[in-house]
């Protein structure tokens, strides 16, 4: 570590404010649903084979689970991205872990699926798709909002973000192109690569292609991590905000220190915490409002949903706005995740649904309760549970695999 790095943070240790955590939200979950037996799970494989470029390699296939779980005569649904670049997934043995949910009182596989968690059995692979999926199924059966449920009280759309991973400068553009196309222009996130004469480039190329009012989001997935003097680090993160870069997540892999250090020697560029946000949970006793203006809620790496609420509700007092991200989401899980972003009265949601990427889970889609809207934020028409309606034969018949537990 480079001396003017570790003297800061030596002089900062200590001195920091002691940030407690908040009481866990005291959530009223309706009884008659809880009561509810799980009858049957579904799960339905698709593969994604857009490649998609990263500062730590490249997916040149991806694959999603799409869930849904039957009980009351009602049906949840969500979704996981389980794997990349392995077209071979065995769904039958992955699943494994949970079919025990079937034949469980909805209310006991919810604490089942939390315990998992935060005793390290599940990731949050597994226990994101399933809990976002009982859930849906709990507001379906007592006919409410799982939004509501919750007691979060967000109602005004929440801008979209359009997120572009290619590396070359002429891609970036037709990427951008897609994005006005979408009318998801106005925020854009373009992913980087640690090489700052490249990532110049397309920040540069991006801003003159959309303009000065769009807002461009940076993510070097920690691609500048080679850089350990933080002065150095400083002065290429204005750069590239001299170049149209409004924001950055994790530019380097940063401990709290670091980030407070960074976000106060960038001047008007927003640092964007991304990986000490994760889990939600643990994300509660680290936060400090002094390493960025926004925060990244990350899909799949949160792992449980009444901890996400909680530190949403940390975040809006501290007056630093919320990102709710992404994980390469194709289906089910958007709709959620944008209802999440609403109800936190959120900065903008990335979890967007991707019909140039794969659109056999939206060709099934009969009802949802958000949409795009003129202006290119998600609004939503709150609907039982999180307002999914499938043609789930349709769904059987498109699906790379099929396993009904």
């Amino acid at each position: 570590m480079n001396h003017s790095r570790r003297k800061f943070i030596q002089q900062s240790s200590g001195a920091l404010p002691i940030l407690l955590a908040p009481s866990l939200l005291s959530y009223s979950f309706p009884i008659p649903s809880m009561e509810v037996k799980i009858d049957e799970i579904n799960l339905f494989l698709i593969n994604v084979t857009k490649e998609r470029n990263f500062s730590f390699g490249v997916w040149k296939n991806r694959q999603h689970v799409m869930f849904n779980i039957k009980g009351g005569h009602h049906i949840g649904w969500g979704e996981t991205k389980v794997s990349n670049n392995q077209l071979d997934f065995d769904l039958a043995q992955w699943s494994t872990a949970f079919m025990n949910l079937k034949g469980m009182k909805l209310g006991e596989a919810i604490k089942e699926v939390r315990n998992q968690f935060f005793t390290s059995q599940w990731r949050p692979t597994i226990t994101e798709g399933l809990l976002m999926t009982l859930y849906d199924l709990m507001g379906k059966i007592v006919n409410q909002p799982t939004i509501k449920i919750w007691g979060l009280e967000g109602q005004a759309p929440v801008p979209a973000i359009f997120c572009i991973l290619e590396k070359e400068e002429e891609m970036v553009v037709k990427q951008a192109q897609i994005a006005i196309d979408q009318n998801m222009h106005r925020y854009v996130k373009i992913k980087m690569f640690g090489d700052f004469e490249q990532d110049k480039k397309n920040i540069g190329a991006l801003r003159e292609f959309l303009g000065p009012d769009s807002f461009i989001l940076g993510d070097p997935n920690r691609g500048y991590k080679y850089i350990k003097d933080l002065n150095k680090l400083s002065k290429i993160m204005i750069a590239l905000h001299e170049a149209g870069m409004d924001g950055v997540e994790d530019p380097s892999s940063l401990n709290k220190e670091e980030l407070i250090y960074l976000q106060a020697n960038v001047g008007k560029l927003s640092i964007v915490p991304d990986h000490i946000m994760r889990p939600a949970a643990k994300s509660i006793k680290n936060f400090d409002n002094r390493m960025g203006n926004y925060f990244n809620l990350h899909p799949k790496c949160m792992g449980t949903f009444t901890e996400i609420n909680d530190i949403c509700k940390v975040i809006r007092a501290s007056e630093k706005g919320i990102m709710i991200g992404d994980s390469s989401l194709i289906g089910a899980a958007c709709t959620f995740w944008q209802q999440i972003a609403i109800g936190n009265q959120a900065s903008w949601v990335e979890a967007m649904e991707k019909p140039q990427e794969q659109d056999a889970f939206l060709r099934c889609v009969l009802e949802k309760a958000t949409h795009l809207n003129e202006e290119g934020k998600v609004s939503a028409d709150f609907k039982p549970g999180f307002g999914l309606k499938v043609d789930e034969q349709k769904l059987i018949s498109l699906a790379d695999a099929h396993l009904k537990i």
